[in-house]
């Protein structure tokens, strides 16, 4: 591919920037290749990414490989930047927020917690009494009730939702299935434009394993990278980056 021809100045580039709204990531694309070089992984770590990623794409012969950075207009270089980036900002996160994790998941644990639970709306106060009377008395199942009668998209489901975080769900509705217990089916509830039967199927309690604590420390990082990407469009002051070897 050959457009080193090509050439904008600088107020028409920013200008192209602003109207494709890509100011703002590739200003995330530069913090994170800042850090992936701060972190600088070993040489043998590096290769072997490099051999992995040649075998998984085919790339094993050095002409086909040239031709694939060719296409991109890339250097031996970029790869290595660019296969470097997700391990160097998974040991960057490991560093900056590893120590707090264990504070950061009791924090957020009721947040965390998964449920499973059976729902069914309906826009008749008379029909969702009635539903629950003969849920209660076994004459129909959740499931039948939920496919024949609600008014929402539970309805595909037979009444189904989850598993899902506690914290996803609006706090009306996460606070009733917390202070429920297993199977257990609440009356009738006025919730908005709707009456409401809610039935919990099950609460899990979040537990600070290895996928969990990942997960908090990816959910910090792109946090903390968008703060800093915000802070330098808004032209505010950044501390500089520090990766301690």
């Amino acid at each position: 591919m050959q457009w080193h021809h090509w050439h904008l100045d600088p107020l028409r580039l920013e200008q192209l920037l602003l109207r494709t709204e890509l100011v703002k990531p590739l200003l995330r694309r530069s913090l994170e290749e800042e850090i992936t070089q701060l972190v600088d992984l070993p040489a043998d770590e590096l290769q072997t990414l490099q051999q992995e990623f040649r075998q998984a794409q085919g790339l094993e012969q050095e002409e086909a490989l040239s031709s694939w950075l060719e296409q991109r207009c890339w250097t031996a270089a970029d790869l290595s930047l660019h296969l470097a980036r997700p391990v160097a900002l998974n040991r960057f996160a490991e560093q900056r927020f590893g120590p707090g994790v264990e504070d950061t998941f009791l924090q957020r644990k009721n947040d965390l917690d998964t449920v499973v639970y059976s729902l069914l709306r309906v826009g008749d106060p008379g029909l969702a009494r009635e539903l629950w009377i003969q849920l209660g008395e076994g004459e129909i199942s959740f499931a039948e009730a939920a496919s024949r009668h609600s008014d929402g998209p539970e309805a595909t489901t037979k009444g189904v939702i989850g598993p899902m975080p506690l914290g996803q769900l609006q706090p009306e509705l996460a606070e009733r299935l917390r202070s429920m217990r297993q199977g257990d089916l609440r009356p009738p509830e006025s919730m908005g434009a709707w009456w409401v039967l809610l039935r919990l199927e099950q609460l899990t309690p979040a537990r600070l394993d290895a996928a969990m604590r990942d997960r908090l420390l990816q959910e910090q990082l792109q946090t903390w990278l968008e703060g800093r990407v915000t802070a330098v469009i808004q032209g505010e002051h950044t501390d500089p980056l520090h990766y301690d070897h």
